[in-house]
């Protein structure tokens, strides 16, 4: 299912934009590095969700023949350390992705994350801000979800925020019955994107009120995209505004990561 933003923009429900003038397929953290290794260990990703996430990503190029895919966020956290074969899978993505003379560009959110285990042998070396047209692609956390205009940055596309909003439907004993949902964030300038893959949510709830008159949002459900009425959104209770966030481990508990 798609939702034409503009001319230049389709939301698709398979979690990617879509920016037909500039054949270009964008993508937020789809996270290869959930590979070979970590399918071996005693708690490994199920089967069906490790391949919906493939059959997703290549019917999203059988259906839109791009000339470039803009990969939003690390292949793993910190583009870490690679076990076993999971380094020649990554270069055997990397090989199907680039496939017709595709260009692949990585855009990340630290200069710290420009280089790493993950992505040696894979040709790719990521950029902090990518310009596609007049999109600026960027995986930022720490922008604010609803940052000023700035005219030479262009249209904002950003993968880092990963939208969430509450939504109250009616529960079995009339009460409302709230779920969190992703979904694609229009600000009016600056599009916020849901991850591709589902268990990199958000952990804050957006606040619709906070927002500017003109945002829109779409959630997601399903293989469905619905828009969603901001402002007849209520807001959503204390309880359910943030999700618990794992804990920190090594250098990014040091730094208080991001």
């Amino acid at each position: 299912m798609q939702v034409q933003l503009s001319d230049d923009v389709v939301l698709d429900s398979r979690r990617a934009v879509w920016l037909p003038r500039q054949k270009t397929l964008v993508i937020s953290d789809l996270f290869f590095g959930l590979g070979a290794a970590r399918r071996r260990r005693p708690d490994p990703l199920p089967a069906t969700p490790h391949l919906e996430i493939w059959e997703r990503l290549f019917s999203l190029i059988d259906d839109h023949d791009p000339a470039q895919i803009a990969l939003l966020g690390d292949l793993k956290p910190a583009q870490g350390a690679v076990e076993g074969d999971e380094a020649e899978e990554l270069r055997t993505i990397f090989r199907k992705l680039k496939g017709g003379g595709r260009q692949v560009v990585q855009i990340v959110g630290h200069p710290e994350r420009s280089s790493g285990p993950a992505l040696e042998g894979t040709g790719i070396q990521p950029v902090e801000q990518h310009r596609v047209g007049p999109f600026t692609l960027m995986h930022r956390r720490r922008i604010f979800v609803y940052p000023r205009h700035d005219a030479s940055q262009g249209f904002w596309i950003n993968g880092g925020v990963h939208p969430l909003f509450a939504v109250p439907g009616p529960g079995p004993a009339g009460e409302p019955d709230w779920m969190r949902l992703p979904a694609f964030l229009y600000t009016g300038f600056a599009l916020v994107m849901p991850p591709f893959v589902s268990y990199a949510q958000g952990f804050e709830v957006i606040q619709a009120e906070r927002l500017p008159r003109q945002a829109r949002a779409w959630k997601l459900l399903a293989d469905r995209l619905s828009p969603l009425d901001l402002a007849e959104l209520p807001p959503a209770p204390e309880s359910l505004r943030t999700l618990t966030r794992p804990p920190r481990k090594g250098r990014e508990a040091a730094k208080g990561g991001e």
